[in-house]
């Protein structure tokens, strides 16, 4: 066998793992457009880079039919355990960082991702919803300030440190009840489209394809940690039609971190 022969064969089989590890990340962790909205790109390239080219590019260099059997053999099985090692500590990250909840409070929802969510706060989680994060993609909750005045403190003096409201998950309640309220605070259609004047036909065609009419539509600010995104909602009920990859806010405009 020549090193390209075996250079192809390393790349065939890694390139089949990769498509599993893709199909995995954009249709159960990764739904679209969340991918973008946690920057999944980034991880997602560094995976690839090392199960796809790394590897195959290594065999081909090293690959020598000159040497001994027990040699090639000791050769081809670091570069497997060492790709493997690499592949399933980039499937770690790419686990913690999944987004596990799109969380309503007050005016906005917030993307929140495993890593975000603290063992301790997770071990005080009541609610049987959300006493684990979920393993197939993002749920939808709501949540609100506490009325008990230790822990509303403790959540307002947590955003000093960059952890918000939506980052505990003890609070949390199931979405489906408390959906008439995010309904009722939903922002007009036209101010989207007037933050995205080049995307008003993708705008149109959202609302054309949700069967509602405009009047009832409306939409809040989807927050992530890489790109902050639209998510379209009923006015009447506050359903959940579909995320957007726009601009929720005007562009010289800062979404505030702290939501009392």
């Amino acid at each position: 066998m020549s090193r390209w022969k075996a250079s192809l064969i390393h790349l065939t089989i890694s390139a089949i793992i990769a498509t599993a590890v893709l199909a995995l990340m954009l249709l159960v962790w990764y739904p679209y457009p969340l991918f973008a909205a946690v920057g999944g790109q980034q991880v997602l390239m560094i995976l690839l880079g090392v199960d796809v080219t790394l590897g195959p590019l290594v065999t081909l260099i090293i690959f020598n039919t000159k040497k001994s059997r027990k040699a090639l053999t000791f050769d081809l099985a670091f570069i497997a355990i060492t790709q493997v090692a690499a592949l399933i500590y980039g499937m770690g990250v790419v686990f913690q960082a999944r987004p596990v909840y799109v969380v309503f409070s007050k005016d906005s929802f917030d993307l929140v991702t495993a890593n975000m969510l603290s063992d301790e706060d997770i071990a005080k989680v009541k609610h049987p919803d959300f006493r684990s994060p979920p393993l197939t993609g993002p749920v939808y909750a709501y949540t609100e300030m506490p009325a008990d005045i230790k822990e509303k403190n403790e959540v307002i003096l947590s955003t000093f440190s960059g952890k918000d409201l939506p980052q505990f998950p003890q609070f949390y309640q199931p979405y489906a009840e408390r959906m008439a309220v995010a309904g009722n605070v939903a922002k007009p259609i036209a101010e989207l489209k007037k933050f995205n004047p080049d995307h008003t036909a993708h705008i149109d065609e959202a609302v054309r394809n949700s069967g509602r009419p405009e009047a009832d539509i409306g939409y809040l600010p989807l927050r992530a940690k890489h790109q902050h995104q639209a998510l379209l909602l009923g006015k009447s009920d506050g359903q959940i039609l579909k995320i957007l990859r726009l601009q929720p806010w005007p562009m010289d405009d800062k979404p505030i971190n702290v939501k009392k």
